[in-house]
This record gives C-alpha cells, structure tokens and sequence, in this order.
C-alpha cells in the first residue's frame, strides 16, 4: 500500500521509498540468537580487500526499510513515465553472522532485468577500494546471487540517514527554541542553537564534497546525485562527529582513458565471462550514451574534453544539491521547496547570475535570511553560481570546491 511509504527521489530514474511499518524479507530466514549480536555496523578491515561471497544462511531478521522505483525521463520534455520500467530494487537492514563479519548490514536486492544496474555498482566500489581513499564513499562488503536470478549487494551501516530526511526533519531555529527547554548555555549564547546548525551543516558539505573528490580520483563519475545519495551518521546535530557519505553508484560511468577510447563500461569489465550476465534495460548505458551526446553537442572532441564535461556534470549537480540543503535546512519546517523548483530557477529563471538576482530573490523571503546571510560570510554565493555555471568549462572541481567551505565558519 503506497499510504504507508514516505516517498524520496533518487535522481531523474530512481526514487526512494521508505515503509513506515517494518516490513518482512522476502527470504525464507529464520532468526537465529546466536545472530542476535550488538546493533553496531558491520564493517571491512581493509578497504582493499576483495569483496566477499555470501549466501542465505549468512543473514537473519532482515527487515524492508525502503525501494528504488526505476522511472524513464524524456530529455526533452522533461516528462517522467513510471510504466516503461516495472523493476524495484528493494532495500533491507538485518544482521550478519559470516567468516570475519558480525553486526548490522544493509542489502539491496537488484531483480534479473537489473542485472546491469547492480554488476555497474560492484564495479564501481571495487574501483574505489582499490584507489585507497573512500572515506566518503558507501563501503561495500560484498554480494550474493540470489536463488530466481536476484542480485544481493551488502554494504556497511555506518550511515543510514539520507541527507534530504535530515532537511525535511530539521525545524527552523526559532521553532527548536520555543519547543524545548532553556539551558544554561542557551542563555549565555542565545545564537547556540543556530551555531549547531552551521557546524552541522559544514561537516556535511565537506563529507560530501569529499566523496566526489574520491570518486573523480578514481576516474568515476556519480551521475546520480541528488539528497538522497547523501547519507549521514547521525541527524542529531548536537552530535560533534558526523559520517558522511555517498551512494547509489549503480549509474557511475567510468572517465578512465581505456573506457572513453572505447575499451569496456565498468558493468561489461566486471561482468566479462559470466555467463549470467544479462541485457535487462541497461537504462544505465542509456544515461551514458546521453552524456556523452551532450558533450558532443557541447563541442567536446577528445578524451580530455569528454572526461573534464562528466566532472562538470557532476559539480553542477552538487551545486544544486548544496544549494537545497542549505537553504532547506535554514528554514521552518514544510518550507515549499523542491529540487525540481530549485533546478528552474537555477536553468532557467536566475541562469547565470546566482550570486545576484537569485540571492536577492531568496533573500525578499523572511525564512531564508539567515541561509543568505551564512552564504554571504564566505562568498559562498560565488561558489554556488561557479559550480551551476551555464558553461560547463568554469566550473570548479570537487577540491577547489572544499577549499572554498574550508572558510566557511559557524560565527
């Protein structure tokens, strides 16, 4: 029943659907005590590692916490078509209980006709393992093949809260005032509420930022960003730590020379010799069909070229990912703002002057000021028009990015 799902999108072809009521695995497992171990996340001892093999009898009290619903969107009108894909990829949380693994995982069940989709991901993490640097990157402990030709992939649960379920949760700073109780500290700093947001809210910019820097390292683009592909460790701001991190990699596209000279997809290197590798949609090889067509439009020829768009690709939507979760987390709660609205007053009603008519815009609304006014201590208005720059050739990359909120401050 869809009543009982809280509804997140996923990019232009995947949304994400959380159950409000638990539900049950599809599995046939039945949970054993001895599985029953402490709720802390399962995690690798070595990033390069080899991903491991599990099967059934690995897993017990797997519960439904959320879907991504594949959608078809016509390039030019815009227009998304839910029928064309019928294919659900569902996502579990339970424990593990495996040579050298015991906690809590999460799993993601990809069906048959999404083969491509789920061996494109695997490829993926493996390339971010091996490049070293994947602090920010979801880790992925390994995969099982299922017994009806389902993929299972099994990932850490270190960080379980999408980053737009923080924004819609967080209240306005002047409502968390009047709702809770006074402390002495709030009374000695007034601004403590406010000061916790901004801290928060840095250390979740650069974790992300990060993730895309050590993607693009690694020769990958994302090609799915949005709010949802942000996880955090935590939503309590009082925390002084927060993980962040980013995943759906099942639409990476791979930038590496061999690739772009017309050698394999990260999906076909991966799945070279298997003999059950199917064809599916492959809605993925159509999106990096398509960005590759834009690149060509956009005038790009060589290798360099082609590769330097994808990154720009990706700066530009980050752009706009920041962009909505500042402004959403500075404002009451049920504030009306949406991606879609953000990315046309991006494209089409402000286009190339962020820094001036838009941010005058937002600022004539009372509940955004104090989301301007953060902007504005760090010119981070500059970055934002630099980073959803109309012309794809300035923009800056991830690093140059986090070098700008490396000034950004909580004062």
């Amino acid at each position: 029943d869809d009543d009982d799902f809280m509804s997140f999108s996923l990019g232009q072809r995947m949304s994400w659907r959380c159950p409000r009521a638990v539900a049950k695995a599809p599995w046939e497992l039945r949970p054993r005590a001895e599985s029953r171990r402490s709720l802390r996340p399962c995690v690798r001892c070595r990033a390069a590692e080899p991903l491991y093999e599990f099967n059934a009898e690995d897993f017990s009290d797997l519960r439904q916490i959320g879907e991504l619903a594949l959608k078809r969107i016509d390039s030019i009108s815009g227009l998304t078509s839910v029928d064309e894909v019928k294919a659900t990829v569902r996502v579990y949380s339970g424990a593990i209980c495996a040579a050298g693994f015991e906690g809590m995982v999460i799993a993601k069940e990809y069906p048959e006709q999404c083969a491509d989709l789920a061996a494109n991901e695997v490829a993926a993490h493996a390339r971010v393992a091996r490049s070293g640097h994947c602090e920010n990157v979801c880790s992925l402990l390994g995969t099982y093949d299922g017994r009806v030709g389902e993929r299972w992939l099994v990932f850490s649960n270190d960080c379980i809260y999408p980053l737009s379920y923080w924004c819609e949760q967080a209240k306005g700073i002047g409502e968390q005032k009047q709702q809770r109780n006074w402390t002495l500290l709030s009374f000695i700093d007034p601004e403590l509420d406010l000061k916790r947001r901004k801290a928060f809210l840095i250390q979740v910019v650069r974790g992300a930022l990060g993730g895309l820097q050590q993607l693009h390292a690694a020769e990958l683009l994302h090609q799915n960003l949005t709010p949802d592909c942000v996880l955090l460790s935590t939503v309590d701001e009082r925390e002084k730590q927060v993980k962040v991190k980013l995943r759906e990699l099942s639409f990476c596209v791979s930038v590496g020379e061999a690739n772009l000279r017309g050698g394999g997809t990260l999906a076909e290197l991966w799945e070279a010799g298997r003999d059950d590798a199917g064809e599916g949609m492959n809605v993925r090889k159509q999106r990096e069909m398509d960005l590759w067509r834009r690149s060509e439009e956009s005038g790009c020829e060589s290798y360099f070229q082609k590769k330097n768009f994808g990154i720009a690709d990706d700066i530009y939507e980050m752009g706009l990912v920041l962009l909505y979760v500042i402004l959403k987390s500075f404002s009451p709660e049920g504030t009306p703002l949406d991606m879609a609205t953000l990315r046309r007053y991006v494209d089409v009603t402000f286009s190339g002057s962020i820094k001036g008519e838009m941010r005058d815009f937002i600022r004539a609304d009372e509940q955004y000021q104090e989301a301007v006014e953060w902007l504005d201590s760090f010119d981070g208005w500059g970055l934002i028009e630099a980073m959803v720059n109309p012309g794809w050739k300035s923009r800056p990359t991830a690093e140059s990015c986090l070098g700008v909120f490396e000034q950004a401050t909580i004062e």
